[in-house]
């Protein structure tokens, strides 16, 4: 049963289909050079799979931007696994399109070069935050979460995110009696933001991310909860820890930085 929810998840939590893809390669732990379109292509379906399934009134301009990317690498895949079906000979190519394996594998080269020096960069930026010359007082203006349009994970991206929630739901199915039906009752996204607050609150400030979804393993229970999650993040009530890359993910409240003039 499809529940209507008077909500919409803005894309601006994913930075795009290119960001996605070098998040699926350093999670397969393999270099760049190396990745295998078949597989990488079969776990980026699954992903937009998620992400569409949650993303009901979705901005087409920028959904159109990971479908056409998903279009591309079923292409590539058929080249992959039957390389003289497909020649390359007079393709008519234009410029940014990826026609091959090898301009895939540039362009992912080239997006994380400048992701490493936008990090980089931004790093720079906090270490200098707050600091001022000699006999001069900085000014801090204190910008609310609805004014900022960034949205902060800690040391985690939203593709972790949704790689814990794929795995919550993937034991979920695993779990489903198809011969017991349940009545859906109305899950709301509100309703869950007060349970999660209060779960954090109750278990000293810090709870494990699977922790979050408790028992009921309906799925339309388990979308909306990841769903006031991701309004969470984006009102900056919580923050996520993770000691290790694409280890557990914990959840805690976020901070509030409170300036004093």
């Amino acid at each position: 049963m499809h529940v209507k929810q008077e909500y919409e998840v803005r894309l601006d939590l994913f930075q795009g289909p290119l960001d996605l893809l070098l998040y699926l390669v350093e999670k397969s732990e393999v270099n760049i050079i190396d990745i295998k379109v078949s597989q990488i292509a079969a776990q980026y379906s699954a992903c937009l799979d998620l992400m569409l399934e949650l993303h009901h009134e979705l901005n087409i301009d920028v959904a159109g931007e990971y479908l056409r990317m998903a279009a591309v690498l079923m292409r590539l895949k058929s080249r992959e696994l039957l390389p003289d079906s497909l020649p390359e000979e007079g393709l008519e190519t234009s410029e940014g399109e990826i026609y091959n394996r090898e301009q895939l594998i540039e362009q992912l080269l080239e997006y994380k070069k400048f992701k490493e020096a936008a990090g980089t960069l931004k790093a720079f930026e906090l270490k200098q935050y707050g600091t001022a010359a000699r006999g001069k007082t900085e000014e801090i203006e204190n910008v609310s979460s609805e004014q900022n349009d960034e949205v902060v994970l800690g040391n985690i991206s939203v593709f972790d995110l949704l790689s814990a929630f794929q795995t919550i739901l993937k034991r979920a199915d695993e779990n489903i009696d198809p011969s017991h039906v349940v009545e859906v009752d109305n899950c709301r996204i509100d309703d869950r933001i007060e349970h999660i607050l209060s779960m954090i609150t109750d278990r000293g400030g810090e709870v494990h991310f699977e922790e979050l979804f408790g028992t009921d393993r309906r799925r339309i229970v388990l979308v909306v909860t990841f769903m006031a999650i991701l309004e969470l993040v984006k009102m900056g009530q919580i923050g996520f820890r993770q000691q290790y890359a694409f280890g557990a993910i914990f959840v805690s409240k976020a901070f509030e930085t409170k300036y004093t003039e």
